[in-house]
């Protein structure tokens, strides 16, 4: 399969009153640029009194035509305040609005420029994507209306922008966009159901338990194609560095590194969990059997703020 290149365009907020059409209010509208480049143009389109991406189109002119998308046809989309950035896939003929990336419950949609239509939405937490844009990690954002466990228990993904909505689709417990793409290292929250369903021989719903997993990194891509965070279980209280290479059309490969004394390459304890560290980021070097991690505070084990980890 052909190597998918990502053009990344952040996009600044639109100047107050800025608008364009007719000179008649009701049909003023707001035109703001998105991308532009020798054959393709992308505007939104929006109603200048509308908020958020209410009865916004995507303007697109490429090879002499002009043809508007409507971007507001999913639950992702209607929820949405504003596009954060654009992300142009050129071989696959997509491109990815991020939504909201610095809110709690970010989104992502996903244009076909050839089908002229939205093929799909996803609402999620920390969308980050991967250096050339094809791949897209983040957390499932948890339903406020459904506080049980675990509909709130944490689950990590990753999504496929090159790959089609039918190979991203998931079963989910709620009918929204919020169950995309491949789960990576803990279970969907349908197949944790239906193990505790199974031990308990009833629902497995339970009120008043909170996630037992939690990130204490952020989604990191040392690559266009492996990704790195570490993972807490609360409960056990284990720390786990979570390395998941992704093959284009086939499941990630998935290597989980528990971190303890005997993984850290200074010989030094690893900071217990329950002291709520975090890290700031993780790096590789020429030592493919390492990395590094960067703590944001410096700790007793790590003055430097960073530790090296053995991963073979």
């Amino acid at each position: 399969m052909a190597v998918v290149t990502g053009v990344w365009f952040a996009l600044a907020a639109p100047a107050a009153g800025q608008s364009g059409g007719g000179p008649s209010p009701r049909a003023s509208l707001r035109v703001e640029p998105l991308l532009g480049q020798a054959d393709l143009a992308l505007w939104r389109v929006q109603p200048a009194q509308a908020e958020g991406l209410v009865d916004s189109r995507l303007r697109v002119e490429q090879a002499g035509r002009t043809t508007e998308i409507p971007l507001d046809g999913s639950i992702t989309a209607r929820r949405a305040r504003a596009i954060g950035a654009v992300r142009l896939l050129p071989s696959t003929g997509r491109v990815l609005l991020h939504l909201d990336p610095h809110h709690d419950a970010s989104g992502l949609l996903v244009v076909d420029l050839v089908a002229g239509a939205v093929v799909d939405a996803v609402t999620a937490r920390d969308l980050v994507p991967s250096p050339d844009g094809r791949y897209w990690a983040f957390e499932e954002h948890a339903v406020r209306s459904q506080e049980q466990w675990p509909h709130t228990e944490t689950v990590y993904a990753v999504y496929d922008a090159a790959a089609s909505p039918e190979a991203n689709a998931r079963p989910c417990p709620t009918a929204d966009d919020r169950c995309r793409g491949e789960v990576l290292f803990l279970p969907d929250r349908l197949a944790l159901c239906r193990q505790v369903a199974v031990a308990r021989g009833g629902s497995c719903l339970t009120a008043d338990r909170p996630p037992r997993h939690a990130r204490r990194s952020p989604f990191v891509w040392l690559s266009s194609r492996e990704l790195a965070w570490v993972d807490v279980d609360l409960v056990a209280q284990e720390a786990t560095l979570v390395l998941a290479t992704m093959h284009p059309g086939a499941p990630a490969t998935i290597r989980a590194v528990r971190l303890e004394r005997s993984r850290v390459i200074e010989d030094v304890d690893v900071p217990p969990v329950r002291e709520a560290w975090t890290i700031e980021t993780i790096t590789r070097d020429d030592d493919a059997s390492r990395v590094w991690l960067q703590f944001r505070n410096p700790l007793p084990q790590a003055p430097g703020r960073r530790l090296g980890v053995r991963i073979f």
